[in-house]
């Protein structure tokens, strides 16, 4: 490279950062200069090209090209490197940082530290210069001020690449590289990062404000760093807050147990502003988690808790820094992480533990006052208080503080109260707000939170929490039925100003007060050592106000005729609350019913001795007062019908209410309770638009599909249709009613708007229908219903429609359903045609939407998936369910000259093939279908795949060829197999006169390197390529080799050639181990040895190969 070639570079990294280019410079677009760059990374000869960018350009963005090359470059040829030449790129990396890094940009500087820290992993076993990085950058750390912050970024960039796995590289090689760092060398940058706090506490170093907090948080983030390494291999959920377990190293002890490092940590928390302060506080919270075994008795496991809980106290009686909301934030977690670290009955003998207990009360309640402030950080305190509870029982009431029993029950009732009346208290603080202030009800992963954590709290004075939940509920429920009255059948919208802000309030105050209840409702256990002592009786009477509630707010929507609506969040509350009910106390139904039965024994009647639980439940209804077990699954019942019929329009009351409907129809005991109520008999003979309005509405298409499927689930269940009285058939006439009215239309009838709407629910209605048949009998009465008479429709939407999603795509899904053989439930008498009807009638509709979409224009403007894509993807998948459903003799299509086979194919082929390849990668779900197309039809139609034509035949190969290299495993996978079945057929047959034995010979003649190019690519990635591909190339490689033994001599010839004379005679011996014992066929034994030899082979060979 010379100073022109540099220009040239440094115009092209302008132009691909600024998108302008430096003065002088050629105008190309982004991605032009993208593309252009990208090609220093090809090759390891770019590398000098890399070193002569960073040692001559004073350009930042060149800077920064050259060292992401270096990076890609070393990373992806490693092996082309010896280990002099490793050392020497290192060394020449920390050199530039040290000669130049106080003067780059930080993203430069990153991405260079992030190369040094790459070649040190990499190389970590190769030289002990590597191993000694941790002594280089200490050097940094002693030089100027630039130079330490330099070298504690190399640290935590080191840190990250040890503990976070690289892409190309095995867990194993990971871990043994993770763990030699652990033994060697983590401690000590543990020991640097906090070396460097205490010479900034000491002032021991000299530098300016900004350079004291940059030090700050380096050295802060080196510290929490070191603490959350993966040091046993676990694998820890990044995603999540909550911390693991600490498994620290015994030599780290003496640090830990040092009261100076907690003390230095806090202090830094006291004196510093965030982000150093909740670094600080983070570091603290991981400190405190490190594993009990740590400490060599409970003699120091004590003191070290004990200086934890007097460091927490001083910053609760100070309040420091906890008006910075990060700093609260962590301080949260901070409390919530000490329960579940440290045993209750650990902290209750340490020293101040009462006042502990008093402060953090204090602390929730305050913070609970003040939710505004702290909506995201509650659910961390409900959980230290769950915590503490839930560990009472474990505990001697005479061990530790005097008092400490008692002292725990007043706070968490004084906290529950406070949390209650807050709670209530938002509503008004946050309507009058006018949209300032977010409501927490609204923040729908917060307050599921905090319900998660109520149960358990609210359980340990379940006598008191519940009469002030009753306190609050019952004068609230009398105020709403007076306002309701003076309303009567009109909207709350309707009436007077301050009507309507009082009845705002109270339906808010309701609905947190729903949300409680059916939370702690929800907590009941039927395993746990309290059931029986009466705890039932209170889950009564709170369930009794919701469920009169819940009557109430019907009530209202039935005489208005849907006008009468209460708020939103009410009506969810509601769900919640039925959901968690539904779970805990209506699966005892079934035990219920039968508990009561007398039994026989030996001729003799016996009353049975109805059990606790039976006892349990039967009082749990005796006390709510509002009928047995039935007529309270009713009311719920009933609340999910008034939900449907009167909120058509809101979309998440829709979806949850058939959540709630679909979760009891699948319980075995709800389901056979659902079926002797009145209002699912109601539900299951008016399941139309009428009734319902929102099957009618657009957004709930969806909705219609589940509706229906759990209808019919209900009504196949045993004894369905005599409990319900409805048979399959009387159930099916309103859907079939509409399939006459519209299979009546003429085709300009049935393209018209007025079709539209009826034709998607009819699809939606009929693919739930067929969602819940999953046996041959079931399937066989719809299939009967269907055809003849209405299967003609289908095909005659697929040409009228094809070109409006929503309506083909309801049609398509379907169909998709409708040929689907799960459970084999498409299994006709061997005398009947159905199955070649079915396959006639799926390939009509494929065919008709195929034909119209390949002749349309393809749509330059808006969503191509969902315009065009997404239908050639479900007509795709259709046919791969037709053509694999084992229902179907194809054989007979040709004898009697039937060309629905020969159409379903000739059309799939050209939608499969007619959509550019690199849309099919784009779309997953689109790549399935067409790799699965490909894939049946090199499995079971091989003959009509090899008379096509050389250039389609090709252009097969070609993208078999390309989804082969995808990085979805499942497309590689099918892509393999293709190609084994190919190769197989080519192997089995090879000279054999037979007209597709011809066939493939043209095609060969044609393209004579196929097989070679399909040998080089197996072997490339099986050798370089990521890990989930491993098994799908495999596969097909024994297949392969034996089809054309002449390609893999070529590729092993080649592959040898670009290897030294040492590793030529390595990758000599791993071929002969490689087809030692493996014998010419394609049995499943020699397959299965193939394979675990070809794993042997990749494993021995990728540490010396050279790319």
């Amino acid at each position: 490279m010379d100073d022109t070639q540099l220009a040239q570079v440094e115009s092209l990294c302008e132009t691909l950062y600024t998108g302008m280019p430096s003065s002088g410079g050629e105008k190309i677009s982004r991605e032009e200069a993208q593309s252009r760059l990208l090609s220093l990374q090809s090759s390891a000869s770019f590398i000098p090209q890399c070193q002569y960018i960073l040692d001559r350009s004073q350009s930042q963005y060149a800077l920064l090209v050259a060292s992401n090359s270096l990076t890609e470059l070393i990373s992806n040829h490693w092996n082309n490197f010896s280990v002099p030449q490793r050392i020497d790129i290192r060394n020449y990396v920390l050199g530039y940082l040290a000669n130049n890094g106080p003067t780059l940009q930080d993203f430069v500087t990153l991405s260079l530290v992030k190369l040094v820290c790459r070649i040190t992993k990499l190389g970590w076993f190769d030289d002990s210069t590597h191993r000694e990085l941790t002594d280089d950058v200490t050097k940094f750390l002693q030089a100027t001020v630039d130079h330490c912050i330099l070298g504690l970024k190399i640290l935590n960039q080191l840190v990250d690449e040890l503990n976070i796995p690289t892409s190309g590289r095995t867990l194993t090689q990971h871990r043994k590289t993770s763990v030699s760092f652990r033994d060697l060398c983590l401690f000590k940058v543990f020991q640097l990062g906090l070396t460097t706090l205490k010479q900034l506490q000491t002032r021991a170093i000299t530098a300016d404000h900004h350079q004291e907090v940059i030090l700050g948080e380096q050295a802060l983030s080196l510290t929490v760093r070191c603490l959350n390494f993966d040091f046993i291999g676990t694998n820890p959920d990044e995603s999540t807050e909550d911390v693991g377990t600490i498994q620290a190293p015994t030599n780290w002890r003496p640090v830990l147990q040092d009261p100076g490092t907690t003390e230095l940590l806090l202090d830094f928390y006291a004196n510093t502003e965030p982000p150093r302060s909740n670094k600080a506080m983070e570091a603290v919270i991981l400190i405190c988690s490190v594993r009990r075994s740590l400490f060599p008795s409970d003699k120091e496991r004590e003191a070290f808790l004990g200086r934890i809980m007097a460091g927490i106290r001083e910053l609760l009686k100070n309040q420091t820094g906890l008006q910075h909301q990060d700093n609260y934030h962590q301080f949260c977690r901070l409390l919530g992480r000490l329960k579940a670290n440290y045993q209750l009955s650990e902290l209750v003998k340490t020293e101040g533990y009462l006042e502990w207990l008093e402060l953090a009360a204090s602390f929730t309640t305050q913070s609970i006052r003040n939710w505004q402030y702290s909506t995201n950080s509650i659910h961390y305190l409900l959980a230290l208080w769950g915590r503490l509870v839930a560990a009472v029982p474990y505990v001697r009431p005479d061990s530790g503080a005097k008092g400490h029993v008692q002292a725990l029950e007043n706070h968490v009732l004084n906290v529950i109260e406070c949390y209650i009346e807050s709670m209530l208290g938002s509503v008004e603080t946050v309507l009058r707000s006018d949209g300032a202030l977010e409501d927490p009800l609204e923040d729908d992963g917060s307050l599921m939170e905090q319900m998660d954590r109520l149960p358990t709290i609210c359980r340990f004075q379940y006598n008191s929490v519940a009469t002030i939940i009753l306190g609050k509920f019952d004068p609230l429920m009398e105020k709403y039925r007076e306002l309701m009255s003076h309303l009567m059948t009109s909207s709350t919208e309707s009436a007077p100003q301050n009507v309507t802000q009082q009845v705002n309030i109270i339906e808010g105050q309701l609905t947190w007060l729903t949300y409680i209840c059916g939370a702690i409702v929800g907590g009941h256990s039927w395993s746990s050592s309290r059931i029986g002592n009466g705890e039932e009786t209170l889950d009564a009477n709170l369930s009794k106000r919701v469920l009169q509630l819940a009557q109430g707010m019907d009530f209202r929507l039935t005489n208005s005729n849907g006008l009468g609506k209460a708020d939103v969040k009410l009506e969810l509350a509601m769900l919640y609350y039925c959901q968690n009910f539904r779970r805990v106390y209506m699966f005892m139904w079934e035990v219920r019913s039968s508990g009561s039965d007398s039994m026989s024994l030996g001729g003799m009647k016996m009353e049975s001795v109805p059990s606790t639980k039976q006892k349990v439940y039967q009082n749990m209804f005796e006390t709510m007062a509002l009928g047995d077990h039935t007529v309270v699954a009713n009311l719920i019942v009933t609340k999910i019908g008034k939900n449907l019929k009167f909120w058509p329009d809101e979309h998440e009351i829709v979806s949850k209410t058939l959540d709630l409907l679909t979760d009891m129809a699948g319980g075995y005991s709800s389901s056979k309770l659902l079926l002797t109520l009145d209002t699912v008999k109601y539900l299951a003979s008016h399941h139309t638009h009428e009734e319902f309005p929102f099957l009618n509405v657009a957004s709930n298409a969806r909705k219609r599909t589940t509706f229906h499927a759990i209808l019919v689930r209900l009504l196949l269940s045993p004894n369905g249709q005599e409990k319900l009285g409805l048979t399959f058939e009387k159930f099916m006439e309103p859907i079939i009613e509409t399939m006459s009215q519209l299979g009546a239309l003429d085709a300009t009838q049935l393209r018209s708007e007025a079709a539209r709407m009826p034709l998607i629910g009819v699809f939606r209605d009929l693919r739930g229908v067929t969602m819940s048949l999953h046996n041959r009998r079931s399937y066989g009465m719809l299939f009967d219903m269907l055809e003849p008479r209405h299967m003609p429709i289908l095909s005659r939407v697929a040409d009228l429609w094809f070109d409006q999603p929503d309506v083909i795509i309801s049609l398509l899904r379907f169909v998709q359903e409708f040929c689907h053989n799960k459970a084999n439930r498409v299994n006709f008498d061997q005398s009947s045609p159905n199955g070649i009807l079915l396959f006639r009638n799926t390939s009509d509709v494929v065919c008709a939407f195929g034909r119209r979409t390949l002749n349309a224009a393809t749509p330059t403007s808006g969503d191509i998936y969902k315009q065009k894509y997404k239908g050639m993807s479900l007509a795709l998948s259709i046919i791969n369910s037709a053509l694999g459903g084992n229902y179907v003799c194809f054989g007979v299509f040709a004898l009697y000259n039937d060309p629905a086979l020969d159409n379903a194919l000739d059309i799939s082929l050209k939608m499969a093939l007619g959509i550019p390849l690199e849309h099919v990668i784009a779309y997953p779900k689109l790549s399935t279908s067409v790799f699965g197309f490909i894939e049946i039809i090199f499995r079971n139609h091989i003959k009509t795949t090899l008379a096509l034509d050389t250039s389609v035949f090709m252009q097969l190969m070609n993208a078999v060829h390309e989804g082969l290299q995808s990085s979805d495993a499942q497309i590689s996978s099918m892509c393999a197999n293709s190609i084994d079945h190919l190769a197989t057929f080519y192997y089995e047959n090879s000279g054999k006169d037979k007209p597709e034995v011809h066939n493939f010979n043209n095609h060969l003649a044609a393209q004579p390197d196929l097989f070679s190019s399909l040998t080089a690519t197996l072997f490339n990635l099986l050798l370089f390529g990521p890990p989930q591909n491993h098994w799908a190339v495999m596969r097909p490689m024994l297949s392969l080799m034996l089809a054309s033994e002449s390609s893999f001599t070529a590729y092993k010839d080649h592959l040898m050639s670009t290897q030294d004379s040492t590793n030529q005679t390595l990758l000599n011996e791993a071929f002969n181990k490689l087809l030692s014992d493996v014998k010419r066929n394609l049995e499943s034994a020699n397959r299965d040895r193939f394979t675990q030899k070809l794993t042997a082979f990749r494993v021995s060979t990728r540490g010396f190969l050279t790319l």
